[in-house]
């Protein structure tokens, strides 16, 4: 049967008299239900030790930190939330990475029911596969009005080899509100509906609370979407439903805004973004389109040991999904629609090429290039390919629930009567979903469990922490990134604020601190650590060597600035006398003034270091040099304040005539001629 809605004639498998409002919420609930169902199956054995055991010991070590410290923030001080305790004294370092508000709220009641950090990332990881399925499940039904087309649609969403690729990346599983921004700007467009426009708004909204990266892909399909009905229905009445969409946009925008401003700060203050050659690095070739991550049952020993380069180009669909998704091609049921969906894919396979192509030994620039340059957050985005990957199936997938509705008409005609049609799809669909699992599904090797609580980590050194809840440095600091995610899991079990930190970034003294850190004890390494307040050290020694023969503690004997704490081997708490000459220097800067820092090449890490306290307390920061990849931009004339080595004379400087405010080891502030004291 068909019903109209919306203007377009749609397929149903629904009797003839339409549910009532309890029924059809029981159905959601029920659909719902079952995504929850899969996504425990295509995890397993994961929900084995749910409290204890993630994903791996990489990424999800990352999130389970980010949304216990959300929690932990909320409670506490919320107005700092993007202060978080990791790159101590650098400010905003929750914003390095996606923030998880989202996913955090959703599981927020775990987190102060049990402290369970664990816990409560797997089944964030296990609601981000459900919502996820479920929502292009809505899509689809809304389309088609095919309830059995929506979950084949949401299975092939959900669990398509690119996105269980990316299994241990919760802010890349949490892909429900794309399906869902489709779905009401398309209503919106449809009926000119302000009412829609309002809920696509709120989609904005939501998924900028679930993940930035995502939001940055909105504009591309939002753009695909409205560009698509203004092609096929170039009306006022297009125009000004166009208008109400960017109108809810800009409201959304607004909405968000606190959210997004600690991004800019970053950016701003830190020169954070990706390079044109990073950018071009992780762009897509046409082979990944072939390429699956070597966890992958079916396909893996086929197509991964030929095209697999890395997982962030995994971007293989699944032959289903692309078989269904030219069959919905022929759904004439809908009119602009398929081909819009058809645009959603072939524009995000294109960007996902990154901003250029090599043609006959040449390179020519690809529409990636313009979102990198004009699209406000573009120069953040690593990935291109993902936008294969990950944009590209939200068109792919309905497509591929149009696809299993003309099946499902067609076998209607051919099956008789009423119960034989419905169990003949109902088959025909089961058997496609099985088939998508399968080509989706992941040996995936989880690792060792953790502890999930204080009581059952038994380390006296974070109960010293959480006691004292001083700023501190977990040494050794590590060699990779995976390496350095730990400090930020431990500290949920004492929120001290760590120098040790993991996320997409690393502030620009980080890598060079680290360095610096290996000689710790010596007289170096100490003046860096009061300068920025450090107050304890957290030793993990090797467990083969013992207390007597460990070159670190006995070195510390040597500096009367120190003092072993605490010694529950391996673990060991050495404090550190307090001298915070880098934050006195800061101070010293009246509020609001500019400070310059002419000469970061001469100490760098201080000077570094000192940038971050100047930025933390709400100073511009110029400078000439390079820490890292932060290159502050030049200070302007009429700047008032500068930082110079204390054996540099500031009229070298450019700075003829000043007069020095303060001077602690081996920097001194001074003040420029003709600005006020």
């Amino acid at each position: 049967m068909e019903t109209e809605i919306g203007g377009a004639p749609r397929a149903t498998d629904e009797p003839s008299q339409p549910a009532g409002g309890w029924r059809r919420a029981a159905i959601h609930v029920g659909v719902l239900v079952l995504f929850g169902a899969l996504a425990v199956a295509m995890t397993w054995p994961l929900a084995t030790d749910l409290s204890h055991t993630l994903l791996s010991w990489g990424d999800p070590v990352f999130q389970a930190w980010t949304m216990a410290w959300d929690v932990h923030a909320w409670r506490t001080d919320p107005l700092r939330v993007f202060d978080a305790n990791i790159f101590y004294p650098y400010r905003n370092t929750l914003a390095f990475a996606d923030h998880l508000f989202g996913q955090a709220a959703l599981v927020a009641p775990v987190l102060l029911a049990t402290g369970n950090v664990i816990l409560a990332d797997n089944l964030a990881v296990l609601l981000a596969l459900a919502l996820s399925g479920f929502a292009m499940y809505l899509l689809v039904v809304d389309l088609t009005g095919s309830r059995l087309a929506g979950v084949v649609a949401g299975v092939a969403y959900a669990y398509l080899p690119a996105r269980m690729a990316h299994l241990e990346h919760l802010n890349l599983l949490s892909a429900q509100w794309l399906p869902l921004a489709v779905l009401t700007a398309r209503r919106a467009l449809r009926g000119n509906s302000f009412r829609w426009a309002v809920a696509l708004g709120a989609v904005i909204v939501a998924q900028g609370l679930f993940g930035v990266y995502y939001l940055m892909f909105l504009v591309p399909l939002l753009g695909f979407v409205v560009g698509s009905y203004l092609l096929w229905h170039p009306t006022r009445a297009s125009l000004i439903a166009t208008a109400k969409i960017a109108a809810a946009g800009l409201v959304a925008t607004l909405v968000l805004l606190p959210t997004l401003l600690p991004y800019l700060e970053v950016n701003t203050e830190l020169s954070i973004q990706r390079t044109m050659g990073e950018v071009v690095k992780w762009s897509a070739q046409a082979s990944d389109y072939l390429a699956v991550h070597p966890y992958n049952r079916l396909y893996g020993g086929l197509l991964s040991e030929r095209f697999h380069r890395h997982l962030e180009q995994d971007l293989f669909p699944g032959v289903l999904l692309v078989v269904l998704g030219l069959i919905g091609l022929a759904y004439r049921r809908l009119g602009w629609e398929r081909w819009m969906l058809l645009i959603v894919v072939v524009g995000s396979l294109v960007l996902s090429f990154g901003p250029e192509a090599e043609f006959g030994g040449r390179s020519v620039p690809l529409p990636y290039r313009l979102a990198y340059e004009l699209v406000p957050g573009f120069k953040a985005v690593r990935v291109p390919a993902r936008l294969g990957g990950l944009l590209a199936p939200v068109g792919l997938a309905a497509l591929a629930g149009l696809g299993v509705a003309l099946i499902q008409q067609r076998l209607g005609m051919l099956a008789g009567s009423e119960v034989r049609r419905h169990l003949v799809t109902a088959t025909l669909a089961g058997i496609l979903a099985v088939g998508i699992l399968a080509e989706g599904a992941m040996a995936w090797p989880l690792p060792d469990p953790l502890p999930a609580t204080a009581a059952e980590a038994r380390r006296a050194d974070y109960d010293w922490l959480a006691e004292h809840r001083v700023p501190a440095l977990e040494l050794p600091m590590g060699e990779g990134l995976i390496a350095s995610a730990w400090p930020n899991f431990w500290s949920t079990f004492h929120w001290a604020p760590l120098v040790n930190g993991y996320s997409s970034f690393a502030p620009p003294a980080y890598y060079p601190l680290r360095d610096a850190m290996r000689d710790f004890p010596s007289r170096e390494t100490i003046r860096l650590l009061q300068g920025i307040g450090v107050r304890a050290v957290l030793y993990h020694a090797d467990t083969a060597t013992t207390a007597e023969r460990d070159a670190l503690l006995r070195r510390v004997e040597d500096f009367p600035e120190l003092q072993v704490e605490l010694a529950a081997p391996p673990d060991y708490v050495i404090t550190v006398a307090p001298d915070p000459w880098l934050w006195e220097l800061a101070e010293a800067v009246p509020d609001g003034a500019a400070v310059d820092l002419p000469q970061l090449d001469a100490d760098p890490i201080a000077l570094g270091l000192l940038g971050a306290i100047l930025q933390r307390n709400g100073h511009t920061v110029y400078g000439q040099g390079t820490v890292e990849y932060w290159t502050p931009p030049p200070a302007p004339p009429g700047t008032c304040y500068a930082v110079l080595p204390r054996d540099t004379a500031p009229d070298a400087a450019g700075y003829p005539g000043a007069s020095a405010v303060a001077s602690r080891e081996g920097l001194t502030l001074y003040r420029a001629a003709g600005c006020a004291e």
